[in-house]
């Protein structure tokens, strides 16, 4: 089966009738979805500490290798999985409270990626808020990584969301067509849709994903405005306006008997709307100033148009 953004999730490698389940309470229905599911924040683990250097109290993210794991229960029935974690510099306790099937996918040699709060608990111990499974063997000197973080729902976690994505966003990401002038990109300082999306899921940095995300956001802005232009311009057109004729009766008289210069702003907003008041389209106009600007002289101006044409405002 050819693969496309409308491709029932069902489909995709590692998920199943089971998962697709799952995923259908994210609004997860095709591949396209998927990969539209865009992280919600960020865990910055691109710093890596030698362990020997934590302390107590400390948000830390380290590299290690599994040197033995174990599950131990609590007097409260919790059973918590363990592992003990080791690099050049020296070891730490690392702790799953609730979680002992881990015992399936950490094992011995492995070595794993911990970002999460430093704590004592019989000793220096890390409880992590996010891990990556290197692998067996996997080099220890490698860096951290900016680790996406995905809404998720009970049955399927942000590690098995962030799993699927990963797996299959080389094959979906060159399915993605711009549709935005580069024009229009460069005006806007943002990079172009496919760029944004890898970005945003396999972020080289904060940095990086916060300049993905600002893609999708310009594109969000820029259909709201459209749409909201063209409700305006579909509002416009549904019914004529009133036209008036510009007699330059009132209005002429009291420009001449003024105390005072209008301002450029003030004469550029007259000649606007009584551009807008002379054309059988209707008007949909907001007069914005600060205090003292001069909007009430410019409506009266209106005003003024509008008793001018008193008893013939409709004239073809």
């Amino acid at each position: 089966m050819r693969l496309t953004l409308e491709t029932p999730v069902t489909y995709l490698t590692g998920v199943g009738p089971r998962r697709a389940e799952l995923l259908k309470r994210l609004n997860i229905f095709t591949a396209g979805d998927l990969l539209w599911h865009i992280p919600h924040r960020y865990e910055d683990a691109t710093t890596v500490r030698s362990i020997n250097s934590l302390r107590v109290g400390e948000d830390a993210t380290v590299i290690g290798t599994v040197i033995s794991t174990g599950i131990l229960p609590t007097k409260k029935g919790l059973r918590v999985f363990q592992a003990v974690v080791q690099d050049a510099s020296g070891l730490i306790e690392v702790a799953w409270p609730g979680q002992p099937w881990l015992d399936r996918q950490i094992t011995k040699e492995d070595v794993l990626l911990l970002s999460g709060p430093v704590r004592f608990f019989h000793g220096r111990q890390l409880a992590p808020r996010e891990f990556v499974n290197l692998g067996a063997g996997a080099d220890g000197t490698t860096g951290g990584r900016v680790l996406s973080v995905y809404g998720a729902t009970e049955g399927l976690s942000v590690k098995v969301i962030r799993g699927l994505i990963e797996s299959h966003l080389d094959a979906l990401l060159p399915l993605v067509e711009e549709y935005l002038p580069a024009s229009m990109l460069a005006a806007a300082g943002v990079p172009a849709l496919r760029e944004a999306l890898a970005a945003v899921h396999r972020p080289a940095s904060v940095a990086a994903a916060l300049e993905g995300r600002a893609r999708l956001a310009f594109e969000e802005l820029l259909f709201v405005h459209l749409l909201h232009r063209k409700a305006r311009q579909l509002t416009r057109s549904a019914r004529d306006g009133i036209r008036f004729l510009n007699k330059k009766n009132l209005t002429a008289r009291f420009r001449e008997v003024l105390p005072f210069t209008l301002t450029k702003a003030q004469v550029r907003s007259i000649r606007e709307i009584v551009a807008d008041m002379c054309d059988a389209t209707r008007m949909h106009r907001l007069l914005q100033g600060d205090v003292g600007a001069g909007k009430t002289v410019v409506a009266l101006f209106a005003a003024l148009l509008a008793m001018e044409n008193s008893g013939s405002s409709r004239c073809c």
